[in-house]
């Protein structure tokens, strides 16, 4: 027993000495910077009709400030890794907050042109992938292993949480002051908040070595990254992150799209009831990471291509099966379904993103998580626009269903491949 416990204190210090006391924190505010930029994403979809009055244009041009949005997102996040892995967490951090805090803020002295608004979107776009870009490194660098599946669905959950909040509050902060231009600059004060708790930190990890091959060959980290580039596994995650963002953004626009639509296209329960039960799919999107992240730690012992396979097996499961009539006819299953579903479909950005800090070097963690999910993201896109398509032409939501489904199995085939490159020097080897 004593030398149980003595065991216990040395491995208490070793990993006091390896990670920051203050990772936490650290924490903290990748989790509060990421529902910041959520927030100020989400706020604009309830006012769009006010936008595109103000603004002067129509209602597909004011659209397209949330695709302006997700469009910077994507090429940040690839290009943020590299920057994570250069300047280290803290500060892209730091320059994600000012991107989203600082047009926000503006807006209501220059938001009256439509040009001007649309540049603003894209700068504001770019703090998710900034802040998106630090998750596999914070993983990799501040905490130790048996943390990665728990810190991964803690900072996902808060996606699900920054939008459940501007949703809600976008609409009520509108109706108070009257015009969307200050709403959007009120909702900015999170983000403000945020920067200034995260430039108070303090605290880095250990640096890390300079990595060597079996033969004891050092390596550099553009040498790292072009192996890695080329390693079977990168393109297996490029493609389950890309069929992943299918689902997910299918899930939560698309289904919540086919509920309010009137028969024969859809169910029939019209914007308001739809709204209700899509807040089924945002609960679920804020508890299933962490759930997620405590599965893979305890249950799977840290595999996350488990995790990634039960998260493909939900999402498509319980999503087909709400097209169905003795689904959505019956509300409690349906919300059953549609939490499932939901929750299924947040299960593996975070059991990917753990992945990846366990799959290559620490010091290319930023880069290739950047390109898995920056990559991956056009998949959203592209099932966002094959399923307006499809409803276009068929004049209901069917192929829909069957896409997501059919995404769901091509992620989880995928999946079925996740392991560790071997032409790459082991992780364990860096702190």
């Amino acid at each position: 027993m004593p030398s149980f416990r003595r065991q216990r204190e040395e491995n208490s210090v070793n990993e006091a000495d390896r990670y920051p006391r203050n990772r936490w924190f650290v924490l903290l505010a990748a989790c509060l910077g990421t529902a910041a930029f959520q927030i100020s994403m989400i706020a604009y979809a309830p006012l769009l009709s006010e936008i595109a009055k103000s603004l002067g244009v129509d209602m597909g041009a004011a659209t397209n400030l949330m695709t302006a949005f997700v469009l910077s997102a994507s090429v940040m996040l690839i290009l943020g890794g590299g920057l994570c892995d250069r300047y280290g967490v803290k500060a892209v951090i730091v320059l994600g907050l000012l991107c989203v805090s600082v047009p926000a803020a503006a807006m209501p002295w220059i938001g009256v042109k439509y040009p001007v608004v649309f540049c603003a979107r894209l700068v504001q776009g770019a703090s998710v992938g900034l802040v998106l870009a630090t998750w596999a490194p914070l993983i990799a660098a501040w905490f130790p292993p048996e943390k990665k599946g728990l810190v991964a669905g803690l900072i996902m959950g808060a996606i699900s949480l920054g939008s459940a909040i501007g949703v809600l509050v976008s609409p009520v902060v509108f109706l108070a002051v009257g015009s969307w231009q200050k709403t959007a600059a009120l909702l900015s004060i999170p983000g403000w908040l945020t920067l200034v708790f995260t430039l108070f930190l303090k605290g880095r990890p250990q640096d890390s070595q300079v990595p060597s091959l079996a033969d004891g060959t050092s390596i550099t980290d553009g040498a790292l990254f072009r192996k890695a580039l080329f390693a079977p596994i990168t393109w297996v995650g490029i493609l389950i992150a890309f069929f992943t963002q299918w689902c997910l953004q299918s899930v939560y626009n698309l289904v919540p799209a086919y509920l309010a639509a009137d028969v024969p296209m859809g169910v029939g329960f019209g914007p308001m009831l739809s709204g209700q039960l899509s807040l089924a799919i945002m609960i679920s999107g804020m508890f299933a990471p962490v759930l997620g992240g405590l599965l893979q730690d305890k249950v799977f012992r840290g595999d996350s291509r488990l995790v990634v396979i039960f998260g493909f097996l939900l999402t498509g499961a319980f999503t087909y099966s709400i097209l169905f009539s003795f689904v959505h006819t019956k509300m409690l299953l349906l919300s059953a379904c549609l939490i499932l579903a939901g929750g299924g479909v947040v299960l593996m950005n975070p059991a990917m993103a753990a992945f990846v800090t366990v799959a290559y070097p620490i010091q290319i963690v930023g880069r290739m998580n950047g390109l898995w999910l920056g990559v991956g993201a056009f998949g959203g896109v592209a099932g966002l626009y094959s399923g307006g398509r499809a409803v276009a032409k068929s004049g209901n939501f069917t192929m829909v269903f069957i896409m997501v489904a059919l995404a769901a199995v091509a992620g989880f085939v995928c999946a079925l491949f996740m392991s560790r490159p071997s032409n790459l020097p082991s992780t364990d080897q860096h702190p």
